[in-house]
Parts: structure tokens; C-alpha cells; sequence
């Protein structure tokens, strides 16, 4: 049976196949970015501070890492320009920036600092495009959260400022959590050092040794760069009997105007400005070995009598020392007292070794 082919002649006109899709295509049409919702922002910002508090101590658990931690997410979020946090510091009641995101050392500029003096007066702060809000502690002011509005900013500044006011009764709950938590981890280390300071005076090392090592762990105690032992002598004047702190390593000499006040008088003595202080001249005493920006001065007493005075300088930190310090190390200086007392009475240790003080 024959078989008729059909010859397909080939076209030279150009043909396009069209591939209808299974469904219906739609018309893709641009659309606008969705609005950023308040209520998902402030979800993302509370999440990110209740995280921080599952950080390692001393990494998210203090203010300044609550501190950073805000200020880096409310940047990510918003967009804003720059954001800085201040707090109040406890001592010198002066502002001081915990944190800050965006653009660079903007907490020092001129505008931030005239943001702070407004927001003594206002409850929010609005200049040019620098806005922000007070932190509450206690029913009062304990700080500042400022930001300044940018270009590319995902929301306007009446959102942000929004946030911050929603937001701001946890982070200043937070901020304070992180502070009593740096506290009572301070006031641990400092009970240690007590005790460590107990433990040398009560220990069978020579006289020497032991008044070194103690007055190193008063240092540490206090967080001081440097500080002294004074013993009385018979003339009423004072003798350097132990030394401490890396800057005066090797120092065997030493006066102390202070000191001597303290021992005459038998008042403890701290000074928290040096510049506004008489009784430190330039060149004198531990101004002749380092700058003095604060000192503690108490007497050592054996019973009722001034026997000597224990004085450090200077904060590690570069803050003034405060009514604390004296009171804690005052506290030692009546230890150091009574084991000077024993060292000139009796025996030292099993050996019945007897050390005593030459005044």
C-alpha cells in the first residue's frame, strides 16, 4: 500500500511560538517597600535587650554593653544618621556616653552637648534634625537617648521618637539591672580583698612582707594606682614604712603633707579635685613622682592613738575616689593597727621570733 508523504515546505518568514502558562500570568506591577510596623521594631529592640542579658558578665551584662546593644539595633532598624546613650554617673552627676552608633564621636559634637543641657529642662530634646528622650530611674532623670535624623532613615523622626518612648521603661529597668549586678560583683571582689588583707596581717611573714602585701591588696581593694604606709615615729613626724603600685616601683622615699595633717589632726582626708585643692602642691610629695587627680588619706590607729596613715591616689578608672573608699579603707587601717600593735608586743610566729616596730 503506497504511503503519501506530505512535504512541509519550510517557511522563511520567522515564527514565535507562544507558551501559554498552566494558570492564569499575572501583570507584575512595582510596588513600594511595606511600612515598617512600630510594633515589630519595638519587638526586634526588646528581644535584643533581654538577649544581652543571657551574655557572659562583663560582656553584655554591664550598662555599657546593655548601652551598645540598643544603640547598634535601633541604628540597624531605623536608619537614623547617628544614636548615643548617656547616663547620669553616680559620683560626679555629670552625663556620661555609654554608647554610641552612626556617625563618628557624634556624643561630642556641639549640638549633642546642647542636647544634654536641654534635656535638663525639657522632658524631650528637638534641635534641627537632633531629637531624643530622658531614661527615668527612681522617678527621676538618670539619663539621655538622642539620635539624629539621616537621609536614608527608614522612619520619621515622630516613629523613632515614638520607639524610644515605648521602649525607654525597659531599657532604663535593664540599664539598672546591669548596674546593681556590676555592684555586687564589685562589692564580692572587694570583700575578697579584705579578707586577703586580714589573712597577711594575720600571718607568720616578716614585718616588711606583711605590711607590703597588705597595703598591695588595699590598692587593689580601692582601685588605685598607688598608695603608702606611714608609721608615726617618736617625734611625732612620719616615717614611709611600705610602698605600692607599678608607678612608684622602687620608691623609697616619700613625704606626704596630707598625711601628715591626717596623722596630727586624726581625720580621715579625701580629695576629689586636685586642681581645686591647696593642700597638693606641684612638686611636692606624690606630685613629685605623679599627677594627683584624687586621694584618700586615713590614720591608723592602735586603740585611741594615731600610729600611722594608710593613703592612696588616684582612681585606675580616672574617676574620684568617694565616701566609700574612706570608709572601707578605714576599716583596714584598724586592722593594720592592731597587727602592728601585735608585731610590737610579742612573738611572730611558731619560731617566737619577735619583730617590733623601731618608731
Amino acid at each position: 500500500m503506497a504511503v503519501v508523504r506530505r512535504k512541509i515546505a519550510r517557511s522563511s518568514r520567522k515564527t514565535t511560538v507562544k507558551k501559554s502558562p498552566a494558570g492564569s500570568r499575572r501583570k507584575l506591577v512595582s510596588r513600594a517597600p511595606a511600612p515598617v510596623r512600630e510594633d515589630r521594631l519595638l519587638q526586634t529592640l526588646q528581644h535584643a535587650l533581654f538577649k544581652s542579658l543571657s551574655y557572659a558578665e562583663g560582656e553584655g551584662r554591664s550598662p555599657i554593653g546593655v548601652a551598645a546593644v540598643f544603640v547598634q539595633s535601633f541604628l540597624q532598624l531605623t536608619k537614623v544618621h547617628a544614636i548615643a546613650l548617656y547616663v547620669r554617673d553616680e559620683q560626679t552627676r555629670e552625663m556620661t556616653c555609654l554608647a554610641e552608633a552612626g556617625g563618628s564621636d557624634a556624643s561630642v559634637a556641639g549640638q549633642w552637648q546642647a542636647g544634654l543641657t536641654q534635656a535638663e529642662q525639657q522632658t524631650r530634646i528637638s534641635l534641627a534634625d537632633l531629637h531624643g528622650i530622658r531614661l527615668h530611674r527612681i522617678g527621676r532623670m538618670d539619663g539621655v537617648v538622642m539620635f539624629q535624623a539621616g537621609k536614608s532613615q527608614r522612619v520619621s523622626p515622630r516613629m523613632a521618637l515614638s520607639l524610644l518612648t515605648t521602649i525607654e521603661p525597659w531599657l532604663s529597668v535593664l540599664l539598672d539591672h546591669a548596674r546593681l549586678t556590676v555592684k555586687y560583683a564589685a562589692k564580692i571582689l572587694r570583700i575578697q580583698h579584705m579578707e586577703q588583707v586580714s589573712d597577711l596581717l594575720n600571718s607568720a611573714l616578716g614585718e616588711q612582707e606583711k605590711l607590703r602585701r597588705a597595703l598591695d591588696a588595699a590598692i587593689r581593694l580601692v582601685e588605685a594606682e598607688a598608695g603608702a604606709l606611714f608609721l608615726g615615729t617618736s617625734d611625732g613626724s612620719l616615717r614611709l614604712s611600705a610602698i605600692g603600685g607599678e608607678r612608684v616601683a622602687g620608691l623609697t622615699a616619700l613625704q606626704s603633707s596630707v598625711a601628715a595633717g591626717v596623722h596630727r589632726t586624726g581625720q580621715a582626708v579625701l580629695i576629689t579635685q586636685n586642681a581645686q585643692d591647696a593642700r597638693l602642691a606641684a612638686g611636692q610629695g606624690w606630685q613629685a613622682v605623679l599627677p594627683v587627680a584624687s586621694l584618700v588619706s586615713v590614720p591608723v590607729r592602735m586603740g585611741a592613738r594615731a600610729v600611722g596613715v594608710l593613703e592612696v591616689v588616684n582612681r585606675r578608672s580616672g574617676k574620684p575616689f568617694s565616701n566609700w573608699d574612706v570608709l572601707e579603707l578605714a576599716s583596714l587601717s584598724n586592722q593594720f593597727g592592731l597587727a602592728i600593735d601585735n608585731l610590737r608586743r610579742g612573738p611572730v610566729g611558731e619560731a617566737g621570733v619577735k619583730e617590733s616596730l623601731t618608731p
